[in-house]
């Protein structure tokens, strides 16, 4: 389709010990659409997004089969930094910041020279509408901010390279349920901007909630996908997480 974003075809990831991460998943994301990847632990969601976003070797793995397409250009193995300034760009899981850096030094640090003048500024601004509390807190140094406030920046942090595809990796992990409706508004409304989301997340009724597409995984493959309405108190998403 001509607004497909990402197209990742028979992606098979092996990690150095021989294991299998995924194997044979498939799906697209489309510009300004939000997809949901679901499943159990241990199903492979963080290998597929990781897979996508360059961030195997680290983790002793690559990709043996398939492809990934961001924006007609295959990036199948890249290094992040490559595929970061294609426009992708992946929020990992457990609040990746810089802790002796400023909140505003966090988000002057990412994004320089990628994205300038006044669209820099309209991105920041839209941060600071999308989390007022970032605003309230600029000077405080990124350690000492809470748990949500963290994940917030984090999220922050990734916008000021204007990306076209933002992946967010268990955004709610370990966060007080009060901070979990906050963050699913603003991926919704990053959306709205033309962003496309790809999202994990363990909270899966409100990941159903604000995605258009859900991929469900199972042992490391695609168990089933189609529109997130479907999944909805449906028999398939709750096989998806249980056993045989």
């Amino acid at each position: 389709m001509a607004d497909t974003l990402l197209a990742v075809a028979d992606l098979t990831v092996r990690y150095r010990n021989g294991a299998l991460g995924v194997q044979g998943v498939s799906f697209e994301v489309r510009k300004g659409q939000i997809v949901a990847i679901l499943g159990a632990a241990g199903a492979g969601k963080t290998t597929t997004v990781r897979g996508i976003s360059g961030f195997l070797r680290s983790e002793g793995a690559r990709v043996i089969q398939g492809d990934v397409t961001f924006r007609g250009k295959n990036i199948t193995n890249q290094e992040p930094h490559n595929v970061s300034r294609l426009g992708l760009f992946a929020v990992p899981e457990r609040r990746k910041i810089f802790a002796n850096l400023s909140v505003q030094e966090n988000l002057e640090a990412l994004g320089k020279g990628m994205v300038t003048g006044d669209r820099r500024a309209e991105v920041e601004a839209l941060i600071f509408d999308l989390f007022p509390v970032l605003g309230e807190v600029k000077k405080k140094l990124a350690g000492r901010l809470s748990g949500g406030q963290q994940q917030m920046l984090a999220i922050g942090r990734a916008l000021m390279v204007d990306p076209k595809l933002l992946i967010i990796d268990e955004m709610t992990l370990g966060l007080h349920p009060s901070l979990h409706e906050p963050l699913f508004e603003a991926v919704q409304r990053i959306a709205s901007t033309g962003s496309a989301v790809l999202l994990v997340d363990e909270s899966t009724g409100n990941t159903l909630e604000v995605a258009q597409h859900c991929v469900l995984l199972k042992a490391g493959q695609v168990w089933a996908a189609g529109p997130s309405s479907d999944f909805i108190g449906n028999e398939l998403l709750v096989a998806g997480y249980v056993g045989e």
